[in-house]
């Protein structure tokens, strides 16, 4: 009889992604040579659906890399490449006409174990980081006569999260876990 291991390994998955995410962006400034700061998360999940977490993970290459090409000073090498050497190409959408910006398939190879690891991330914790999405674009556009708390939900143990106080009045957040609204810590006592 085998010996079970009750050692379980416990990933945190906003710091994953976020560790993801900044290895990611290091390659392309190193690769591109620029020397630039993340873009925020806003940014990067810019019209990323997280409902399919293969396109999910694509789009948000995409949107590196086209943050990338913005980036590049005009004395660059780089500056006068088209998008293509950036891994990335355009298409007609059919359902919207619209052009919009894909991976070419050098890009794809190039960024292969990425997206691998991005749509992993992505599929098996997509409604944490939708959560994180949502309550980082609702901070940025909030008030400063709202100020932050530290929320909790009904799991045990509570997750804890900063919130924007009207946001935790309106019960809005909900812990995918527990599937309850995140409250402050005075409402739970």
């Amino acid at each position: 009889m085998k010996k079970m291991d009750h050692h379980l390994e416990v990933i945190d998955p906003i710091e994953a992604m976020q560790e993801l995410l900044i290895r990611t962006w290091s390659e392309m400034c190193r690769l591109y040579e620029l020397n630039t700061s993340l873009p925020d998360i806003q940014m990067i999940f810019e019209q990323v659906d997280l409902e399919d977490a293969c396109i999910a993970a694509e789009k948000i290459i995409v949107n590196l890399l086209l943050e990338v090409m913005e980036s590049v000073g005009r004395f660059s090498p780089f500056y006068r490449q088209p998008p293509r050497a950036f891994g990335v190409t355009s298409y007609r959408n059919p359902n919207t006409q619209r052009v919009e910006w894909i991976l070419a398939p050098e890009g794809h190879r190039r960024w292969e174990a990425t997206l691998s690891q991005l749509e992993w991330l992505l599929s098996q914790y997509g409604g944490i980081l939708q959560a994180v999405i949502l309550v980082e674009g609702l901070m940025v556009r909030s008030t400063p006569s709202d100020p932050q708390v530290l929320a909790y939900c009904h799991c045990e143990p509570p997750h804890a999260i900063q919130l924007k106080r009207s946001l935790v009045q309106k019960r809005e957040i909900i812990c995918d876990t527990c599937k309850q609204p995140y409250e402050m810590a005075e409402r739970l006592a």
